[in-house]
């Protein structure tokens, strides 16, 4: 799956040259076929049995329990809140713990700032055709999305390089060799399955090695190094010499269908996104158990009383306090739970993971415009892959009212972290300067328009934006995080072997937890168990 706009074009363009080698097919050729997206009308053919069989997880109560021991959740993310929601809709009372002032976790939108009224969103932005139980619970919960699709097929997205815009066809075109790279180093794996720790395919070599390591072996130069560098920064949130070299060569689909459908907009399309703000969503959730939420409140350290329940050490302000249960959801992220003291049995694997789960250090910075300049001058979407220091950007006021513009840059690696210094008015007047060279006559139209920026790296209840594997952890522990511990369960988006960095994927897990807690309590229930591990792409 791609988390950002351009990196599914990235994606999308190394799948198109691996199709050429197979078909003889020109890049043009495919670029051609490429563009016309998913059709609305293909969309519900394709995922509306699919969600409707997702929906039936937790519409309405499923069994009504009284009992007096709360279940106990840490964290009121999209995790945590999905995880209460469900298992009170069985009749099981929760506890939920959260450190921060608010609910909602890495799902945070921006109101009543911008130009028009429009929304920005400071965290999770962008929900893909694929992302069932986001879709279920939206419709559940009678919230509906903004169907990105809609917006103009012309307007193209822009890969700036060396000082230049390349069309998509160029960059399919110098993307075949690496594509025939790829597909040999693929063949080192044995099978076509999963990559985990527990069953590794013969992929601890390439585990081993860092993205920039297998670009020197494969001889990948020039600005499509200097472009897959860039996508892969901002895309996993690390430079790519931290990165494992899987991450890039598990991207896309060893063996495609020569003549079947090519998968380049059902897989990962960042066609949806809430309308009136993402956060909408766990706004709803928490008003359903409301009365059931501490805020506020840290964990400090989880231990096993003698008769096998938890004992959670909690601090409120200056005050100290337990609170125990049979069963615990540990919904926060690993770079806070490794903070936290955890006096239990637990597989070394498990604990690795805890400890050495690598981050990203993406941050957003939004940056409003009088005029969509980029698409009235230069026939462009917003989405834009530079090696200017920026990076990348993507248009967030698509489909929104008003003349106005917002786009967001979204960084990585270093300069993620270094966009969290200064204030958020110099860094916009660093972007507008960059993009002033893509998109000449920009800047003219940032007068008396706001910026506003949310640095999750040092953001103290993140600690980073979303899992991302370093060299050696897909072997060394990818399908461990999400697995329970007797009834220690793990959720968010960290947990999930599918939607890793995803809101999909906080839910996904949270509504897991809630369904294995339902099943250790012997309860009936409709929600999804806990997934495998799976392929990433």
């Amino acid at each position: 799956m791609a988390r950002t706009p351009l990196f599914r074009q990235v994606r999308r363009a190394l799948r198109l040259a691996q199709r050429s080698l197979i078909t003889g097919e020109s890049p043009s050729e495919l670029v051609e076929k490429a563009r016309h997206p998913l059709s609305r009308r293909r969309f519900v053919g394709l995922s509306s049995a699919a969600i409707a069989t997702v929906a039936l997880q937790g519409c309405t109560p499923i069994f009504r329990r009284s009992s007096d021991e709360p279940v106990l959740i840490i964290g009121a993310g999209i995790a945590g809140l999905s995880a209460g929601y469900r298992l009170r809709q069985a009749g099981v009372p929760v506890r939920i713990i959260e450190a921060q002032n608010r609910t909602g976790g890495r799902m945070l939108s921006l109101r009543n700032y911008f130009a028009d009224g429009q929304v920005a969103e400071l965290g999770g932005e962008l929900v893909d055709t694929n992302h069932v139980h986001m879709h279920a619970l939206a419709a559940e919960l009678g919230i509906e999305f903004n169907d990105l699709a809609q917006d103009d097929p012309s307007k193209e997205e822009v890969y700036f390089f060396g000082g230049q815009r390349y069309s998509e066809a160029e960059v399919v075109e110098a993307f075949l060799p690496v594509a025939r790279r790829i597909q040999a180093a693929l063949e080192e794996l044995d099978g076509d399955g999963d990559v985990t720790w527990a069953d590794p395919l013969n992929g601890e070599r390439l585990d081993r090695m860092s993205i920039a390591e297998w670009f020197d072996g494969a001889e990948v130069t020039g600005w499509i190094r200097t472009l897959l560098d860039v996508a892969y920064t901002t895309e996993y949130g690390l430079e790519i010499d931290r990165q494992s070299a899987l991450n890039f060569l598990l991207m896309i689909d060893p063996e495609p269908d020569p003549v079947g459908p090519f998968h380049i907009f059902g897989e990962s399309d960042e066609r949806f996104h809430v309308r009136g703000g993402n956060d909408r969503i766990t706004q709803a959730l928490a008003e359903r158990v409301e009365d059931a939420i501490e805020l506020e409140t840290r964990l400090e350290a989880v231990r096993m009383r003698s008769d096998g329940a938890y004992v959670a050490s909690l601090r409120r302000g200056e005050t100290a306090f337990e609170a125990s249960a049979r069963h615990l959801i540990l919904a926060l992220p690993f770079t806070l739970l490794r903070q936290v003291q955890l006096d239990l049995e637990l597989p070394p694997v498990k604990r690795r993971a805890i400890e050495e789960l690598g981050y990203g250090t993406n941050a957003k910075l939004m940056v409003g415009f009088s005029d969509r300049l980029w698409r009235t001058d230069y026939d462009a979407n917003g989405a834009t892959l530079s090696d200017l220091p920026f990076q990348l950007t993507w248009e967030t006021s698509r489909l929104q009212d008003g003349d106005a513009g917002i786009l967001t840059n979204f960084t990585g690696g270093d300069h993620g972290v270094s966009v969290g210094r200064g204030s958020a008015s110099e860094q916009a007047t660093a972007l507008v300067t960059d993009l002033e060279q893509v998109y000449p006559g920009i800047r003219a139209t940032r007068e008396g328009m706001r910026e506003a920026r949310f640095h999750w790296p040092s953001h103290p209840w993140t600690l980073g934006s979303y899992a991302s594997y370093l060299t050696g952890q897909w072997t060394g522990f990818r399908g461990e995080e999400g697995r329970p511990v007797g009834r220690l369960y793990f959720a968010g988006e960290h947990c999930s072997p599918e939607a890793q960095g995803f809101m999909e994927g906080g839910l996904e897990t949270g509504e897991a937890a809630a369904a294995d807690i339902l099943s250790d309590m012997g309860l009936p229930s409709r929600l999804a168990r806990r997934p495998l591990a799976g392929t990433r792409i």
